[in-house]
């Protein structure tokens, strides 16, 4: 399964930021016809921002599902959430919000690569909890 192989790459990863990721996949599985390569490069850009933009200590959880004849995948994370005017900028090439370090062209990259698939890549955040959320075609 392909969510199982890329979360298991960040064992190390989240043994080093104190944190935890659970895995909850829809009873029975979720199949869908995708790029398994682009939809894994999505995720890893998820989980890592998840890793560098949260406290050691912050769990995770990533889910897979089906709903509105769309394959749903999250990445949700328990930290201290995302400011508002930060959203609103998150997917755009090079954006970083404050003293986060990195190039900013993480999201945008995953953004690009849902679009190409036909999905769409989203966002929720609020206090002490940010969500995002990858729907593609099933």
């Amino acid at each position: 399964m392909l969510l199982r192989a890329v979360t298991s790459d960040f064992g190390p990863a989240l043994a080093r930021h104190e944190s935890q990721l659970e895995l909850r996949v829809a009873a029975g599985g979720v199949e869908a016809e995708v790029d398994p390569e682009r939809v894994a490069q999505i995720l890893r850009i998820l989980i890592d921002n998840a890793l560098a933009h949260t406290p050691p200590g912050t769990d995770m959880v990533v889910t897979a599902g089906r709903q509105d004849g769309r394959v749903r995948l999250a990445v949700r994370d328990f930290g201290e959430g995302i400011k508002r005017q930060a959203v609103e900028r998150l997917f755009e090439p090079f954006y970083t919000a404050g003293d986060n370090q990195g190039s900013g062209l993480g999201l945008a990259i995953a953004r690009e690569l849902a679009d190409r698939m036909d999905g769409r890549l989203s966002v929720e955040a609020v206090a002490g909890r940010t969500t995002f959320t990858l729907e593609l075609p099933a």
